[in-house]
């Protein structure tokens, strides 16, 4: 019995290393790289977290239906470090329209990852590492 409860301890502690593995995807997996798609909509919310933050936006199409994209920035951490931008100056932007430049989800669903962000005010930040 001992070494039943010693052998299911160790693989309990081999799937448990494992798991943050799993909570990182792959970029080329979920999003198109080749395409850098430019979108234009009004900022309505931010989620500021690890391992990546994400913005959204009411994007118009050509017919003037309105479309939810949800836009993958690059960690706290890193947006932090360019100090262009931050947490504050998305809020600030709230209701604002922002133009960005991103790679689509390769499944389709309004969601892409964003290359550089265009706010109201003309200032540019980007070239996000993911």
């Amino acid at each position: 019995m001992r070494k039943l409860q010693g052998v299911l301890l160790l693989a309990f502690g081999l799937l448990i290393s494992l798991v943050p593995t799993w909570a990182h995807h792959s970029f080329a997996a979920e999003f198109d790289g080749h395409k850098l798609i430019t979108y234009t909509g009004t900022l309505t919310k931010l989620d500021w977290g690890n391992p990546h933050g994400f913005f959204y936006l009411n994007v118009k199409d050509d017919n003037g239906n309105v479309t939810k994209w949800a836009f993958e920035i690059a960690s706290p951490n890193i947006l932090r470090r360019s100090d262009e931008a931050t947490r504050t100056y998305f809020l600030e932007n709230m209701g604002k329209p922002i133009t960005t430049t991103a790679c689509p989800a390769k499944n389709g669903i309004p969601r892409a990852a964003t290359q550089f962000v265009k706010f109201a005010d003309g200032r540019v930040v980007g070239d996000f590492e993911f």
